[in-house]
C-alpha cells in the first residue's frame, strides 16, 4: 500500500482508537517462540511464506511479530492479511493503520474486504465465516499454504465453556484444533496455551501499540459474557491454565478416538467417487458409543461436506435409532441414512444441496464435496444443482440406457448438475452430456475435506 495514502490519514484521529494498556513483565522469550512456531515450519510451502490474520488487536499484532521475528530468522516470509468487516465506523481508518504499523517492521500487508450485504442477526457467525473465507480465498489465490490465528489460552477456554454450556460431546469439548484444514488452506492457532497477558507484554516489550475493537465488549454477544465468567472462574482457582488441562486431556481422548475411527473407515466403510458411502449394519450397530458418534461425525462431514458436526441430541437420536431392534432411514447433518438390506448407505440429503449459478471460467467448491470448474463459450451461464427428480426423469427419457446405471436412484437426483433455460446440460457422474449444441462443459473431482483436524 502506498505510503503517501498512509500519511494521508490523520495520524491524531487514529492513534485515538488505539489503547495502550499497562501488561506484567511476561514477554515471550526468543527461545520460547522458536518452540511454538517450529511445528510449523513445513507449512511454509514452495514460496517459504506464511499469512497471518492481523485484526490490529493486541493478540493478533504480538503473533505478527513474534512470527516475524522467528521467520527472518529462518530465511521465511510473513505476510499479515486483515480483514475490513465494515461493520462499525473508523474500520478502514484502522485497517490503514495497521498497514503503516506493520510497513515500519518491513511486514508485507494486505486488506480484505467484506463486500455486499450484511445480515441483520447472527452478525459474530456471518463475520467468522465472511472472514475466513476471504483468507482462505486470498491463500489458494496466492499459492500460500495456510494462514495463523492468534486465538490464545483465554479464547480456547471461553470455547469450551460455550461448548459445555451447549452440552456438546466429546468432540465439541476438546475445544479448537492447534490445525484445521479449511478447503485445503491449514488453518493454524500457534497461541493455545499463551495468556493474553503474555501477549499484551510482548507488545510492550517492542514498543507496539494495538487497536481495541469496542464490539469486544459488547454484552449482546454470548462470547462477551463467557470471558468474564472466566475472569470469575480465576478468581476461584479455577484458572485457565487448570481448564487448558482438561481441555488437553479431552484433544488426546479425541486423538485416539480418531485413530480407531480411521481404522474402522479404512475396513467398514466403502466410500464411492460420486459421493456417497456404504456400511455394514451389524458392524455399525456394534461400536460403542463414543465411537459410533464419531464414525456418524466423519460420515457427515466427509460425504455432507459440513464444517461442523451435527448437534448432539441429533447424533443421540441417530445413535438410538441405529442400534434399535426397527432401524429406520434418517437425515443427519446434510445426509441421508437409508437402510439396504444389511447395510447402510449414506448419501447426500437432496434439501441441503445449494443451487448457484455459475459461467465459462467458474471454479468453486460444490457444498463442501465436489471441486468444479466450467469450461466452454465465454460469456455463456448456467445453473449448478442437485439432478433432482425433473432432471432424471428428462436425461432417462432422451437417454433410456441411464436406467441400467449402477448408482442408486438416491445418489442419482443428488449429483452435480449444469442445468440451462433448456434443461439438464450435463451430470458428469452418470455420463450424461446434452447434444454437441451445448456450449458448456462441467468437470467434476471428488473433494473429501469438511472442516477437520489434521
Amino acid at each position: 500500500m502506498p505510503r503517501a495514502i498512509l500519511k494521508s490519514v490523520s495520524r491524531k484521529k487514529l492513534d485515538a482508537q488505539v489503547v495502550n494498556r499497562p501488561t506484567p513483565s511476561c514477554a515471550i522469550s526468543s527461545g520460547e517462540s522458536a518452540a511454538l512456531f517450529a511445528p510449523f515450519n513445513k507449512f511454509f510451502g514452495d514460496r517459504k511464506a506464511m499469512a497471518i490474520a492481523v485484526s490490529g488487536g493486541a493478540d493478533s499484532m504480538a503473533l505478527c511479530l513474534l512470527a516475524d521475528e522467528w521467520a527472518r530468522a529462518k530465511g521465511h516470509q510473513i505476510i499479515a492479511l486483515t480483514v475490513d468487516h465494515g461493520l462499525r465506523v473508523g474500520t478502514k481508518e484502522e485497517g490503514l493503520k495497521i498497514a503503516n504499523w506493520l510497513s515500519d517492521r518491513g511486514v508485507a500487508h494486505h486488506i480484505l474486504t467484506w463486500q455486499g450485504t450484511k445480515p441483520m442477526t447472527g452478525i459474530q457467525a456471518a463475520a467468522r465465516n465472511a472472514r475466513y473465507k476471504l483468507l482462505v480465498n486470498w491463500c489458494t489465490d496466492n499459492n500460500i499454504t495456510g494462514f495463523m490465528t492468534a486465538h490464545h489460552l483465554e479464547d480456547q477456554v471461553e470455547t469450551f465453556l460455550l461448548r459445555a454450556e451447549r452440552g456438546s460431546g466429546l468432540n465439541g469439548l476438546a475445544s479448537m484444533n492447534t490445525l484445521t484444514n479449511i478447503n485445503g488452506v491449514v488453518l493454524m492457532r500457534p497461541l493455545l496455551r499463551i495468556t493474553k497477558s503474555r501477549l499484551y507484554a510482548s507488545l510492550t516489550q517492542r514498543g507496539q501499540s494495538w487497536v481495541e475493537d469496542p464490539s469486544n465488549q459488547n454484552p449482546a454477544y454470548r462470547r462477551t459474557k463467557m470471558r468474564k465468567l472466566v475472569v470469575e472462574l480465576e478468581t476461584q482457582g479455577l484458572t485457565p491454565q487448570k481448564i487448558s488441562d482438561l481441555i488437553s486431556h479431552f484433544a488426546g481422548l479425541r486423538r485416539k478416538f480418531a485413530d480407531v475411527v480411521a481404522v474402522f473407515f479404512d475396513r467398514a466403510v466403502r466410500v464411492l467417487p460420486v459421493g456417497y458411502g456404504v456400511v455394514h449394519l451389524d458392524i455399525l450397530q456394534r461400536l460403542p458409543d463414543p465411537i459410533l458418534e464419531r464414525v456418524l461425525v466423519h460420515l457427515t462431514s466427509i460425504l455432507g461436506g459440513k464444517k461442523y458436526p451435527p448437534r448432539r441430541d441429533r447424533l443421540k437420536r441417530a445413535m438410538k435409532n441405529i442400534k434399535s431392534d426397527r432401524i429406520l432411514g434418517f437425515t443427519l447433518g446434510g445426509c441421508r441414512f437409508i437402510v439396504k438390506g444389511h447395510s447402510i448407505m449414506i448419501c447426500r440429503d437432496q434439501r441441503a444441496i445449494s443451487t448457484q449459478k455459475v459461467c465459462v471460467g467458474s471454479a468453486l467448491n460444490w457444498d463442501g464435496l465436489f471441486f468444479i470448474e466450467i469450461s466452454g463459450v465465454a460469456g455463456m451461464t448456467a445453473n449448478l444443482s442437485a439432478l433432482g427428480k425433473k432432471g432424471w426423469l428428462e436425461i432417462v427419457h432422451k437417454s433410456p440406457e441411464l436406467k441400467r446405471n449402477s448408482i442408486p436412484y438416491e445418489v442419482r437426483v443428488t449429483l452435480p448438475s449444469l442445468i440451462d433455460a433448456q434443461g439438464v446440460v450435463e451430470v458428469p457422474g452418470l455420463g450424461y452430456r446434452r447434444d454437441g449444441k451445448a456450449k458448456l462443459n462441467l468437470t467434476v473431482s471428488k473433494l473429501q475435506y469438511g472442516m477437520f483436524s489434521l
